[in-house]
């Protein structure tokens, strides 16, 4: 009856205000289970005066509620004016329950990202409205009805929310208005097509910066021309010279381009006899409208570029675009022969205020078995050696994401006999039905090839506590098809660079209900905390002389083409940016940065007598913002030229801020590593002192 029920509810509320809220399943008399109020929800902060977009979906939820008597979700409603209410008397009283001014919400970035293969599909519009956040709405991410899965076992040290089923986020970041910063990657992107005929006919950018983007910028992200009926002119625009391929298969272009065509089929000979290819227009036109539709006016498209069926978005709310600007757009092919673009990768970096963002998405190689899996650790290496090198040098933050196509593949026997597809699906389908979602990520080939350092060094994903996402029947739900073993081939991928800033993760989640495509899409927020302010003043006018002594590595690794032999090595000291070198004379030019002596044949290489100094300008906190220091390891080669081994990266506003509170400071066996292309390539150790000087 309604009383007992209003009993019941009179308890549950009772018993929430002195006890952690359960998760608490509630039966109604038609025995149908009822979600109980969002206790945990109704005791946030309401939205500050600048989020007028939470106090309007509040009030359009609510006029949802008071038409459905049975709703539960109403009485949270009125559980919120009351608590709303009881702030406001106790304002008046000068006792308050709110967070005080010493403990506000945290500012920063919320950064969401969403990445999708698409299996050259249209989107129908309720697949796209589950996926991507209405108008950018944090709260429409935060609070969605995704029922992918529920957590087994202990939750992972990211405290991630999965599917709307786990613990509440971190009550100081808030949960209203809109996010900052919108990234979207799609994979097999253009609709009506075979994979095999549309892959990489063209490489296209549509896309703008924003008004402070470089002219030579600008000049780059102009739409290209689609290629003419020339043989050359149809592969120059793949992204690798004709000449290049042709002297790296050692046979005739003629001989190349008859076997590609029995690969590619007849739509192949067809675009590169017709300069119209209807491919770069029609059929991503309606893809890119519907996604700005979708997220409204109040967001600017700052990155809009197309390689093949890849596909790259990022957006950022209008009120950030002063601050901001695009550094870079980068596109590398790895498909077939190393130069079509059905898969490959497009990266973008960004500065937003001070902070440096990368945003990479890729498409790798597919298929399961050991060769396929070594083949996209290949193709990761050479996306990053195309796309401007390492993450970890480009910026303070990155992410990487997109259809990875890293496979669960469980150990071959006692006996070294690999499991068949039959048996490895029913393996698989064993461990999704009883959620076991640790025992799938022992045979995640994501997971092994991050743990054994073979891509990405120091990236982090969650562990994925849901349904893998491919290879599904294209309608709601999991619904897995018996061709290939499911696997989370779809992941997003991060890393800090930053020592007082991390990037935390809030949310990891598939989209179940995505119906249109045999992958389900994955979607992240995140959240970049702002940046702590030095306290520095102009007028101060104070310097601080780097003092580096004791240089050495240890195992470095020459690029592939050089042998152990050549290791002719010198180090580089730099920073970042170049203005903060002090100049002898105001006229003078930079100083050139401090560089050892080349040390011959050796990989590790070390200087216990050298000392070298850099003296860098601190006048003002603003020019400090996301300043680092930067050690370069050179192999120096009379044959081949200078070439770069590997780059270590620190974080020199950390210096500035350990060494504010006194005259001198100094740490010993400094510790860094050398990445090259997502690689560990070795390590440097230094004596470091740091000196303050006051300029005279």
């Amino acid at each position: 009856s309604d009383s007992k029920k209003k009993h019941i509810w009179l308890v549950l509320s009772q018993y929430s205000k002195n006890v952690v809220h359960p998760t608490v399943t509630m039966v109604t008399t038609s025995n149908k289970p009822v979600d109980p109020p969002d206790m945990e929800v109704s005791q946030r902060k309401h939205p500050s005066s600048g989020s007028s977009a939470g106090h309007a979906s509040d009030n359009r939820r609510s006029k949802d509620h008071h038409n459905s008597p049975r709703d539960p979700h109403r009485h949270h409603h009125h559980s919120r004016s009351r608590d709303h209410t009881a702030e406001t008397k106790a304002k008046s009283s000068g006792n308050t329950t709110e967070k005080s001014s010493n403990d506000p919400l945290r500012r920063g970035l919320r950064i969401f990202i969403g990445t999708a293969n698409l299996g050259n599909a249209a989107i129908d519009p309720s697949s796209l409205s589950s996926w991507l956040p209405s108008h950018g709405r944090v709260r429409h991410v935060l609070h969605a009805d995704i029922s992918s899965s529920d957590d087994n076992g202990d939750d992972d040290k990211n405290n991630v929310k999965r599917g709307g089923k786990s613990k509440r986020i971190d009550d100081a970041i808030d949960s209203h208005g809109k996010l900052e910063v919108i990234v979207i990657g799609t994979q097999e992107s253009l609709p009506g097509n075979r994979p095999a005929v549309t892959s990489g006919i063209t490489s296209f950018m549509t896309g703008a910066t924003t008004a402070s983007s470089t002219k030579r910028q600008q000049q780059q992200q102009q739409p290209q021309q689609p290629p003419d009926s020339t043989f050359q002119n149809v592969f120059g625009t793949l992204g690798k010279p004709v000449d290049d391929l042709v002297h790296s298969l050692g046979k005739p272009a003629d001989e190349y381009f008859d076997s590609l065509l029995s690969k590619t089929g007849d739509l192949l000979v067809a675009s590169s006899k017709n300069s119209d290819l209807p491919l770069l227009s029609g059929h991503t036109k309606q893809l890119r409208t519907s996604i700005r539709h979708h997220l409204g006016d109040d967001y600017q498209t700052v990155v809009e570029f197309q390689r093949g069926e890849m596909m790259l978005f990022v957006f950022l709310r209008k009120d950030l675009l002063p601050a901001s600007r695009v550094e870079s757009i980068h596109a590398e092919n790895t498909g077939l022969g190393g130069i079509l673009a059905n898969k490959g990768g497009i990266a973008a970096v960004l500065t937003v205020a001070s902070t440096k963002l990368y945003f990479l998405t890729v498409h790798l190689q597919p298929h399961e078995g050991r060769a396929n899996f070594d083949k996209r650790n290949a193709d990761v290496e050479e996306i990053l050696a195309g796309t401007g090198g390492d993450p970890s040098v480009m910026a303070h933050h990155a992410f990487v994401f997109g259809d990875l196509n890293y496979r669960v593949a469980f150990p071959t026997s006692t006996r070294g006999i690999a499991p068949t597809k039959e048996e490895s699906w029913a393996v698989c389908a064993n461990l999704i039905r009883r959620k076991d979602w640790k025992g799938l990520r022992e045979s995640d080939e994501l997971e092994k090839a991050l743990r054994e350092k073979k891509i990405l060094c120091g990236f982090r994903t969650p562990m994925c506590k849901f349904c893998p996402t491919f290879k599904l029947e294209r309608r709601s739900g999991f619904h897995y098809d018996k061709k290939r073993t499911p696997s989370y081939t779809d992941r997003i991928l991060w890393k800090s660079m930053q020592q007082n800033r991390s990037i935390e993760p809030l949310i990891y989640e598939p989209i179940s209900s995505f119906a249109t495509s045999d992958h389900k899409p994955m979607r992240g927020l995140f959240f970049l905390p702002e940046r702590q302010p030095l306290n520095l003043h102009r007028d101060e006018k104070r310097m601080l002389q780097l003092t580096f002594k004791k240089l050495k590595c240890k195992s470095l690794v020459p690029t592939p083409d050089l042998f152990q032999s050549d290791l002719d090595t010198f180090l580089q000291i730099y920073c970042e940016p170049q203005s903060l070198l002090s100049q002898p004379k105001p006229s003078s030019k930079l100083p050139k940065p401090p560089k050892t002596k080349t040390i011959q044949t050796s990989d590790r290489p070390s200087w216990p007598n050298e000392v070298h100094k850099l003296i860098i300008n601190v006048f003002s906190d603003e020019d400090l913002a996301g300043s680092r220091l930067f050690v370069k390891s050179v192999l120096e080669s009379k044959v081949l030229g200078n070439a770069t081994i590997g780059i270590a990266m620190v974080d020199l506003e950390d210096l500035v801020r350990k060494s504010l509170n006194a005259s001198e400071w100094e740490e010993e066996g400094v510790e860094t590593v050398f990445f090259r292309n997502g690689k560990e390539v070795g390590k440097c150790f230094f004596d470091l002192l740091a000196t303050w000087l006051v300029e005279t």
